[in-house]
């Protein structure tokens, strides 16, 4: 109902127009009555210039609408992916028109429910609902290589401990609580002249936490399970699992909820110092202290063109 109401290739331009004033970042939009549909517009208004990088399919003629599905791979299509297309192509379904053309019950027989489910969203028909909201994260990663190649425990363990600050920090973002850390390190796979090194190590809190105090101890104390004297380290980091919304949990008896709620009032106190003054500011053990050896590479960082004192200056 929404094409009685506006014109959608106006609206489109305006969305394109708002992400560059904001963004500064090109975009193609694609509209459809599905988003299977819409992605294909997408994929229209990127390869055809005509289009000025808008390609509504809402209201396209449909002679016109075939003609550009019959000019796009099968593979191009949401959710096929390269082994079902080949399947597709060894049944003479090569195009886009082609899968919309077919029959989904047929098709949901030789493949799932799926792609029958995507056969109607290329016929306008929306099968998947638009999310309000996005899902829960599963898992949370932090992780970066190192500038330097590092051989020592204690630098492994400033690297860890800053990964799980700003994990945890996602965390609370998130609004959810973690039961299970993943500490790992790896030397790098490309260095022949050395055997490869990826080693983890899984653990799990007695309950759920968002504080970064806790994440800090564990994984500076899991690292050290892991290390191996003599290897040349190139990567670490950690990874959340066990993830659930800190709304719906519920604690035992014989949790001491003051401890928590003092974390808690902690954990507060530090996101706001980080809002207000920025992240680094401020940190647990030895985290953001400059000059690590073990610090991201950052000699070819695009320079910030956000900087008073470096934007251009024009003289009458």
């Amino acid at each position: 109902a929404y094409e009685k109401n506006f014109d959608l290739e106006k609206v489109g331009q305006q969305m394109r127009q708002q992400i560059w004033k904001w963004l500064g970042l090109p975009v193609c939009v694609g509209i459809g009555r599905s988003k299977t549909e819409a992605k294909i517009a997408n994929h229209i208004a990127k390869k055809n210039a005509g289009f000025n990088s808008v390609c509504d399919l809402v209201n396209m003629d449909p002679c016109n609408k075939e003609y550009y599905f019959s000019l796009i791979d099968v593979s191009e299509v949401w959710g096929v992916g390269r082994k079902h297309s080949k399947k597709l192509q060894s049944m003479g379904i090569n195009t886009v028109l082609d899968l919309a053309c077919a029959e989904p019950r047929e098709m949901q027989k030789k493949f799932s429910i799926v792609m029958a489910r995507t056969i109607y969203e290329l016929q306008g028909i929306s099968c998947i609902e638009i999310e309000d909201t996005p899902p829960s994260k599963k898992q949370i990663i932090k992780s970066c290589s190192f500038g330097a190649k590092v051989t020592e425990l204690i630098d492994l363990q400033e690297a860890i401990a800053m990964h799980a600050q700003e994990a945890c920090k996602r965390l609370r973002d998130d609004e959810s609580l973690c039961g299970c850390l993943i500490v790992f390190v790896q030397s790098s796979p490309f260095d022949e002249n050395v055997p490869y090194y990826n080693k983890s190590i899984t653990g799990s809190f007695s309950q759920p936490t968002d504080c970064a105090l806790d994440f800090v101890k564990a994984a500076t104390k899991m690292v050290s399970h892991i290390y191996k004297g003599g290897i040349k380290y190139k990567k670490c980091g950690v990874i959340l699992t066990g993830l659930e919304p800190k709304a719906g949990h519920t604690y035992d008896l014989l949790t001491d909820l003051e401890a928590i709620e003092k974390k808690e009032q902690l954990m507060k106190t530090l996101d706001n110092v980080h809002a207000k003054f920025g992240k680094k500011k401020l940190g647990i053990s030895t985290c953001y202290v400059p000059g690590r050896n073990w610090s991201m590479s950052r000699d070819k960082l695009s320079r910030n063109p956000f900087q008073w004192d470096e934007l251009l200056t024009i003289n009458d």
